[in-house]
């Protein structure tokens, strides 16, 4: 459990509260590419870590992500006209380029010298893999982009999807980090019907996907460990498999707010990102990708409109609180454990349902949630550092550029830490 003042430091992020500033030194996605789909485009709000903004897309192609509000007399730059390599305040013709620099006055005598005293908040922006991303600290400890396995590859070997969830972000991420519950939420009840399923990968190395789900069922009861890393850490959900192998799930979380789900090594890098929208409202990011070639458009229209839950542009999502997420009381008898369709919108049925910031007091955790534990502990030690002004932690490209999950069927008594590392992340103890 967290004391009320623990809970307030971990999920505030505004500007000048010790999380947002800590979650402002690290790229951040805000908004898709298809949003600002081409030069000169109408701008777009977008909303993050609290603050109220607006981004547009240059006659030159670079985005531009500034304050919502002109310097002038405060009027929403929203309204503003998006031409000529800057956003122009329709109130009174100011105009602003990519880097915030008034271009333009025309309000004041030709003579006047007072455009080059006027500035607006702006932030840097990468236009990669169809997600524009952000960075929001300060200027001098701008770190390197993303180097990201995912990210290597060209775009069209990758698909984003956002999706708006109604909570605090860190109960998005904790259920991203909760590996105990895929064995109860998102399982099909037909699955716990696979009592004589054996496709013969029930053996040392990679099982198939479907004898993935049988060991889930099967050892519901996951020993979970967590180690530490340079990045942030790792933790394994480890079972014991119908034949007496040990099954690794092993997640990886890149501080502060990255995560790479366990999978299979054929089922391609991945990242998830649950980011504060504000202190009440996230956005559920997700980065795939195909490492053999381009996705083709049947498979991108056909992955929108499998989607859990799908969503507009905006990344507003068909189900919610108000409809119940489209619940199905005759589907959680016979079909699946809740009712609800999609392992997306499970996840934030359930999220969603603990409040806008759920109280942590009244929790009572075991020892499935001890990677929870952990992250929490991590993420609050930064917040704490923070207000002493010590910075948190930088991010060596090289080693971003080699990080993933892994998914493996071992020896029973073999040391997990050796499985889906790269040389030097094996070392360290399990807490």
């Amino acid at each position: 459990m967290l004391t009320h003042e623990e809970n307030e430091l971990l999920c505030r992020v505004g500007p000048g509260t010790p999380m947002g500033e800590v979650l402002r030194r690290y790229w951040l996605p805000v908004l898709t590419t298809e949003e600002l789909p081409e030069p000169d485009c109408p701008p777009v709000r977008a909303k993050l870590l609290g603050e109220e903004l607006v981004a547009f897309r240059d006659s030159d192609g670079n985005v531009g992500l500034v304050d919502n509000n002109c310097p002038h007399r405060r009027a929403s730059l929203f309204f503003g006209r998006n031409e000529e390599s800057g956003i122009r305040c329709v109130y009174h013709g100011w105009k602003f380029n990519v880097n915030g620099d008034c271009v333009d006055m025309p309000s004041e005598p030709a003579e006047s010298n007072f455009k080059d005293k006027v500035k607006i908040k702006s932030y840097p922006c990468v236009d990669k893999g169809g997600t524009i991303w952000t960075y929001m600290g300060p200027a001098d400890l701008q770190p390197p982009f993303l180097n990201f396995l995912a990210l290597q590859l060209p775009d069209d070997h990758l698909i984003t999807n956002r999706v708006l969830s109604d909570c605090n972000f860190i109960q998005s991420m904790e259920g991203n980090l909760d590996t105990s519950h895929i064995s109860y939420l998102h399982r099909n009840l037909a699955d716990l019907k696979m009592d004589d399923f054996d496709d013969g990968t029930d053996v040392l190395g990679f099982p198939s996907p479907r004898m993935s789900t049988r060991i889930r069922g099967y050892s519901r009861d996951a020993k979970l460990m967590v180690q530490p890393t340079s990045y942030g850490w790792r933790y394994v959900g480890q079972r014991e498999t119908p034949n007496g192998h040990h099954h690794l799930r092993i997640t990886t979380a890149i501080f502060p707010v990255y995560q790479m789900i366990a999978r299979l090594p054929d089922q391609g890098p991945g990242i998830l990102m649950m980011v504060p929208r504000d202190d009440e409202t996230c956005w559920r990011w997700s980065v795939g990708a195909r490492t053999d070639r381009p996705f083709t458009e049947e498979e991108r229209a056909d992955r929108a409109g499998q989607s859990a839950n799908k969503t507009d542009i905006h990344g507003r999502g068909e189900k919610g609180k108000w409809n119940d997420y489209m619940m199905s009381r005759d589907d959680q008898k016979n079909l699946s454990f809740t009712g609800i369709k999609g392992i997306g919108t499970q996840d934030q049925a359930v999220t969603e349902s603990m409040q806008p910031i759920s109280d942590k007091m009244n929790e009572h955790l075991g020892t499935s949630d001890r990677a929870i534990i952990f992250n929490r502990r991590i993420l609050l030690n930064a917040a704490r550092a923070m207000m002493e002004g010590q910075e948190p932690l930088r991010h060596d490209p090289d080693v971003m550029g080699r990080i993933n999950s892994h998914e493996e069927i071992i020896p029973a008594g073999d040391d997990w830490r050796k499985y889906g590392a790269f040389a030097g992340e094996s070392e360290g103890l399990p807490v």
